[in-house]
């Protein structure tokens, strides 16, 4: 073959490539809207072992995932979520699970790395990443909208409505986007993420007595806020990097919180002052600050210890 033969077939054969990576990174096609409540697998697991070869917007997703959406009756629109279920789960068995909220432009596939799917397998969890309608919606905290934190002067970040384009991510923004308004994608968020347990809850055999709720950054505020709003569902809740102002004679008086940053996240100073907070007005909280690790390596590093603390907390028996 001449040279110029083999650098054609070169060039054909690097622009293959290039396609081959587009179509394993692009959003699954997403049909008519799908009658409410109705969900369907639009990516199912590629692997029976870690691995990242799909994505979700900018986040890595492991091959053991399933990937779904549903029709939400709200805007009429198919919002995605994220499944994954350990090997260990056997039939008939009543499995714990965990519901994990998205930091802010995140989505339903930033818990679904290998990192957080591994300690879910090894400790035989059903692990749940929601959309929350969209990248920037708070999970129903509507603080976050009026520029304020909880009680107390501290300012919020400003949140608006989500973004056409994700950030660093490749194609279009992922989640709901016929709702724009704030405070009224605040609300949706709020019930997609209620609506997905709720599928979830009625499709597998779940321990009532370990359900826990864990949420990264905007997602731990989200995660607080939740909890308390929903306080009989959850067996314990994870704040990761998070911040928010629970009321310790609120809701969550008798659920255990655990609250995590790593040494390298400026952020990490609020999670600690809130859960140093809860402690001495009596609550059941631990804190924990993770050497080395900043605002995005804190979402996989953490794991273990999020995992080891769900184990240690069911829900207590009622006496």
């Amino acid at each position: 073959m001449s040279r110029i033969g083999k650098t054609l077939l070169c060039a054909v054969f690097s622009l293959c490539l290039v396609f081959l990576a587009a179509a394993q990174n692009a959003p699954a096609p997403t049909s008519l809207p799908l009658a409410p409540g109705i969900s369907r697998v639009t990516s199912p697991p590629v692997g029976a072992s870690s691995g990242q070869s799909r994505r979700a917007g900018a986040d890595p997703v492991d091959d053991r995932v399933e990937i779904r959406e549903y029709g939400f009756k709200e805007t009429n629109e198919n919002i995605p979520y994220a499944v994954f279920v350990s090997s260990k789960i056997t039939k008939g068995q009543k499995a714990p699970l965990v519901l994990a909220l998205h930091g802010y432009l995140g989505n339903y596939g930033t818990f679904m790395r290998s990192g957080c799917v591994e300690e879910a397998e090894k400790n035989g969890y059903i692990l749940v990443g929601v959309m929350g309608y969209s990248p920037t919606a708070p999970f129903g905290n509507a603080n976050m909208f009026s520029g304020r934190r909880g009680p107390g002067p501290t300012p919020g970040p400003a949140i608006a409505g989500p973004p056409k384009v994700m950030p660093g991510a490749r194609g279009p923004v992922i989640g709901g986007t016929k709702e724009t308004e704030p405070a009224k994608v605040s609300e949706l968020s709020e019930i997609d993420t209620m609506r997905v347990l709720e599928l979830v809850r009625k499709e597998f055999n779940i321990d009532d007595n370990r359900i826990f709720l864990m949420g990264h950054s905007m997602g731990g505020a989200g995660a607080l806020y939740i909890g308390e709003k929903y306080a009989p569902i959850w067996a314990a809740v994870a704040c990761i990097a998070g911040f928010g102002s629970p009321d310790p004679k609120g809701k969550l008086k008798d659920t255990p919180l655990y609250f995590t940053a790593g040494s390298e996240d400026t952020l990490g100073a609020m999670g600690r002052t809130t859960a140093e907070q809860l402690k001495a007005a009596g609550l059941d909280v631990q804190w924990k600050e993770i050497p080395g690790l900043d605002h995005g390596s804190i979402i996989a590093g953490s794991m273990p210890d999020v995992f080891n603390f769900f184990n240690e907390h069911p829900k207590k028996a009622v006496k």
